[in-house]
Formats: C-alpha cells, sequence, structure tokens
C-alpha cells in the first residue's frame, strides 16, 4: 500500500495555461477505483468541455466557489458539494474558477482502459491505454496515448 495524504502540498503537475495543479493518488495498474486532487487558481478557466467513454466521475468541492458545466449548463458549485459525471455524452462537464480565490475539488473516479476522451468543442478525441504522461512525452516516451483523432465540432 502507497500511504499519501490528500492535506499534504505535494503536487504532481501543473498546468499554467488553465491555471490548474494536480495531485494524483496511486492505484494498482488493475484497479478501476481512482482519485485526484484538483486545484484551480483564482481566474483559472479550467479544464475543457469533455466526456468519457470509458469510466464516470464524481466530484467534491472542498473549498472555493467553482462553476461546474455539463449538458443542463453552469452552475457555481460551494464547499461540501457533490456532481456526478456519468460515463458518455450525458457525462460531459467541465469546471473553472472565476473567483479570487482558490477552488480545490477531489475527483473519484472509476473506469479502466483504454479510456476514449472526446472534446467536442475542440474537435478531437484521444484514446489513452492508461493515464496520460506528460514527462514522457516531453521525453519522447510513450504517453499512454494511443490514438488522437479528429471530431465534428459542435
Amino acid at each position: 500500500m502507497t500511504r499519501q495524504n490528500l492535506f499534504s502540498d505535494l503536487w504532481d503537475g501543473e498546468n499554467n495555461e488553465i491555471g490548474m495543479r494536480w495531485r494524483t493518488f496511486s492505484r494498482p495498474d488493475d484497479a478501476r477505483m481512482g482519485a485526484t486532487l484538483h486545484e484551480l487558481a483564482p481566474g483559472a478557466s479550467g479544464m475543457r468541455w469533455h466526456m468519457h467513454f470509458g469510466g464516470e466521475e464524481m466530484f467534491f468541492v472542498l473549498s472555493g466557489r467553482p462553476v461546474f458545466r455539463d449538458s443542463d449548463g453552469e452552475r457555481q458549485l460551494a464547499p461540501g458539494d457533490f456532481v456526478f459525471s456519468p460515463e458518455g455524452r450525458a457525462g460531459l462537464h467541465a469546471y473553472s474558477n472565476p473567483t479570487d480565490e482558490p477552488v480545490q475539488i477531489l475527483a473519484i473516479s472509476a473506469g479502466g482502459f483504454p479510456d476514449v476522451v472526446a472534446y467536442p468543442e475542440h474537435g478531437y478525441a484521444w484514446v489513452a491505454t492508461r493515464d496520460p504522461d506528460a514527462e514522457l512525452l516531453a521525453r519522447g516516451g510513450d504517453p499512454g496515448i494511443i490514438a488522437r483523432f479528429e471530431i465534428p465540432i459542435e
């Protein structure tokens, strides 16, 4: 067992373009459950609107007031709020932080690989054999993505 602490200040990655950093909680390769802590900086655009065809996710707001977007529109959430994104088109989702305070969201996912993640507003999808690894990609290694393809923009 790998012991990790939700409240530590160790981060696994950061994307300044979207104003987010994250910590992924380790799991065995064959596990279907996973968790990631996302922190959105004040004013962060957050992640792109997307859907998974290999897993479902649930999000718990730990701090701040993020805006959650799904097929029904946008709504501001508060600490303690929970939202669920099912697999497929019904699970389209994204979140951002339009406020002046940081936001922390705990994302828990259940699914497997390969996973197809589609970004309909941006016209692409990818298939992954495991969680993509940006550092491996930057070094020319296997990032876990086995295919990226164009889809119609919505």
